[in-house]
């Protein structure tokens, strides 16, 4: 019979099936992980092993895996020189009591040498209360015997000087250290207090869960056979982290994308390949039962009990499918492009109908604890044509930016974008999604040498009609001043975004007027009073932009927004 040529996948569904024969013998394999695949919050792992199978039944074991394993995720697979015929697989939870006698003699071992500690501090505090006791004498018998020297003659000078400073620095001395061994004392004790509590949960004999999974084979012909196995675990997670390097003088900023990634499964990941997948594998795939939408008069909810806790039920069970089916979980990731070579080798993108996957194209270790690891995923480079964008009513700082065109295909996702000038690190920013060959506003952060500032110049209120009479409309004019100063030694492109006041009622009129230099744009993107003007400033030049606009509104009428 020919070797296994092909993968023959097998579901988990055998777990509650015992084996009703006897195997001719149990083979431990020697496993290891080969491969990740990592999604947001889960992992698929790939374990391989190679094994020598005599003819007959026997059974493949993969023995003492740490991680909780989803087991209907279980698949096997296999292909070698033996002519094999996979029968099931199933996971094998064994609750073993032990006793951590070691961990408990460290415990007690720390313990004593912690309030070995504590009495030597203690020791140390008692030799120095008996010290200031006698500085303390020295200072009384000074008080009461230097009256009685001076009746009959005077101390030398110097005598008193030293005298006073010996005991003022012995007594800060003394103080100092006692307050030091007090402080030594209460950390240590609370140390001890720490050790103490693990040494009450341990100490007790506790439950361990074992894991192996079990996998069934027919051999119809002796030989090898490299055997791979994949589960689903818990305690994984990546999501997208970006590097934008912008040069100025190339006019263009190179984009890197990486990919962050920690897990908390149990066990390390060593040398091995990771894939990347935007899957939503905890979101349910299945469509809610559409139901129609009745409107009718509120009546209250009649208590359980009189028919309505069923109609009740089904609504809330609508209402948690619908939630589940809209939730939204961060797909967390990029793909790659290779615009230009680069030191880092970057993940490879296949689409997989409903999601993407990118393959890190080296080896990769992360260990599980939580931290975190950086691995790269895609590098492209922008053509940036640099522009300050500035709204002085909400913000005094001026941002630099540059309208881009993201690559043909490239799609990126949302995330923090961590923004270097000419080799130094200023901050951070942020992108949402784009599209590939989509144009988008990349912003690089702020720039302290643009200075931006917004004045309000005059405020004149008129609500009299003459003579002290009071009128029904009041009129107030507002006039402004928005000051843009270039303080970089190369020239730069300004664009400056004011939001002109906008009636929503025609009881209140507003009338702008002596606007210089008029805006290059008004309604930018057909929001209404928000106008734009561009300009060019060379080095240490400044550019001033003045407008008045005058409001009237019913005197007895309280204006939201001024």
């Amino acid at each position: 019979m020919p070797g296994i040529k092909g993968k023959l996948f097998i579901a988990a569904v055998f777990s509650l099936v015992l084996p009703f024969f006897v195997y001719a013998q149990d083979i431990q394999a020697d496993s290891k992980i080969s491969a990740v695949t990592i999604y947001s919050g889960d992992a698929l792992i790939k374990r391989v092993a190679q094994v020598k199978l005599p003819q007959g039944e026997n059974r493949v074991i993969f023995a003492d895996l740490i991680p909780e394993i989803d087991e209907n995720s279980l698949r096997v697979s296999g292909e070698g020189s033996a002519g094999v015929k996979i029968l099931g697989a199933y996971i094998k939870k064994e609750f073993l009591k032990e006793q951590p006698v070691d961990k408990v003699k460290a415990i007690q071992e720390q313990i004593l040498k912690l309030e070995d500690e504590v009495r030597k501090f203690n020791d140390a505090k008692k030799r120095l209360v008996d010290e200031k006791s006698f500085l303390d004498s020295i200072r009384f018998f000074s008080k009461e015997q230097l009256p009685k020297d001076l009746a009959t003659k005077m101390p030398a000078i110097k005598d008193l000087s030293d005298m006073l400073t010996f005991l003022d620095s012995r007594l800060k001395d003394n103080y100092s250290q006692v307050v030091d061994s007090e402080l030594n004392i209460r950390d240590l004790r609370k140390q001890i207090e720490v050790l103490h509590r693990q040494l009450a949960e341990i100490s007790a004999p506790t439950q361990k869960m074992k894991r192996s999974i079990i996998v069934e084979l027919d051999v119809l012909r002796a030989g090898s056979l490299n055997i791979d196995i994949s589960y689903r675990v818990g305690g994984a997670y990546w999501y997208p982290l970006y590097d934008a390097r912008v040069n100025f003088d190339k006019k263009e900023t190179e984009f890197v994308s990486f990919a962050s990634v920690k897990q908390n499964t149990g066990e390390d990941w060593q040398d091995v390949r990771i894939s990347l997948s935007t899957a939503k594998v905890n979101v349910s795939g299945v469509l809610p039962e559409i139901e129609p939408w009745f409107l009718r008069p509120y009546q209250p909810r009649k208590p359980a009990g009189f028919g309505g806790s069923m109609v009740l039920s089904k609504q809330m069970d609508l209402e948690r499918n619908l939630s589940a089916a809209t939730q939204q979980v961060d797909p967390y990731f990029l793909e790659e492009a290779a615009v230009i070579p680069a030191e880092h080798d970057y993940a490879l993108q296949e689409d997989k109908g409903i999601s993407l996957v990118y393959r890190i194209q080296r080896l990769a270790s992360v260990k599980s604890g939580g931290e975190e690891y950086k691995l790269p995923v895609s590098s492209q480079v922008l053509s940036s044509s640099f522009i300050y964008s500035a709204y002085p009513r909400l913000s005094t700082f001026a941002y630099l930016g540059s309208r881009v065109v993201n690559a043909k295909d490239l799609q990126l996702l949302g995330g923090r974008v961590n923004v270097f000038l000419d080799g130094d690190f200023v901050g951070v920013s942020q992108v949402k999604n784009i599209a590939p060959n989509e144009e988008f506003d990349l912003y690089l952060g702020v720039d302290e040498n643009v200075k931006v500032k917004r004045e309000l110049l005059e405020k004149k209120v008129d609500e009299t009609l003459f003579a002290g009479i009071p009128a029904t409309i009041k009129k107030t004019i507002y006039r402004y001043k928005v000051t843009v100063e270039n303080y970089k030694s190369k020239d730069i492109k300004a664009k400056i975004f004011e939001a002109i006041p906008v009636s929503a009622d025609d009881r209140i009129k507003v009338k702008v007027e002596k606007v210089s230099p008029e805006p290059s744009l008004k309604d930018y993107k057909d929001k209404k009073g928000i106008w734009v003007w561009e300009f060019e400033l060379k080095p240490k030049e400044k550019k001033e932009i003045f407008y008045n606009y005058i409001i009237e509104h019913p005197r007895d009428m309280e204006v939201e927004g001024l």
